[in-house]
C-alpha cells in the first residue's frame, strides 16, 4: 500500500466534502484522516490522508475528483510530490462576449482548466470584463500565459493578472 497526502480546495457548500471523499473510497482508497480547515473564505482547505494500492489507482482518483469539479491542489505520495496545480486569476477586458467566449475558454482549457468565470457587462455595446480562475500545472503555466497574450493580441483584449503571477 502507498500512503497519500492530498490537499483539496472545496467550496463551502453542503455536500462538497462528501463529493470529495466518495471517489477515494469508490476507487479502493482507505481513508486514514481528514483535516478540515475552515476559515472565512469561500474555499475550505481539506487535507485527506489515505492509502491506495498503486499509482494507477491514485491517478484514477485524481481524474474522478477533477471531473466532479473538486479542486485538487497538491498530492504527495510516499513523501514525494506527485501532482501540483496552481490557481491563476486574471481579468480580460474588451468585447470578450462578442469575440467568442467559448473559443477563448476552449483555448485556455487546452493548457489548463477554467474553474470559474464571472462576466460583467453593463451595456451590450460597451466592453465587458470577464474574471477567470484557471487551474494549471506548473509545467504549463508559461505556455498558458503565452496563449493568453496571443489571445489578447488577436482579439483586442486587455489582460490584468493577479499580483505575483
Amino acid at each position: 500500500m502507498m500512503r497519500v497526502e492530498m490537499y483539496l480546495g472545496l467550496k463551502d457548500v453542503p455536500g462538497s466534502l462528501v463529493r470529495a471523499l466518495e471517489p477515494i473510497s469508490s476507487c479502493g482508497g482507505n481513508i486514514v484522516s481528514v483535516i478540515h480547515s475552515r476559515k472565512k473564505a469561500d474555499v475550505v482547505g481539506v487535507e485527506v490522508i489515505f492509502d491506495v494500492r498503486d499509482i494507477s489507482t491514485l491517478t484514477r482518483i485524481i481524474k474522478e475528483l477533477e471531473s466532479n469539479q473538486v479542486r485538487v491542489r497538491d498530492v504527495i505520495a510516499e513523501g514525494t510530490r506527485y501532482y501540483s496545480k496552481k490557481i491563476l486569476t486574471f481579468l480580460l477586458i474588451g468585447h470578450v462576449i462578442d469575440k467568442d467566449l467559448r473559443d477563448t475558454i476552449d483555448r485556455i482549457n487546452a493548457l489548463g482548466l477554467v474553474r470559474d468565470v464571472e462576466v460583467r457587462m453593463v451595456n451590450p455595446d460597451d466592453e465587458s470584463s470577464v474574471l477567470m480562475r484557471v487551474n494549471v500545472s506548473e509545467e504549463k503555466r508559461k505556455s498558458l500565459y503565452s496563449e493568453l497574450h496571443a489571445l489578447c493580441s488577436e482579439k483586442g483584449f486587455t489582460i490584468v493578472k493577479e499580483v505575483g503571477q
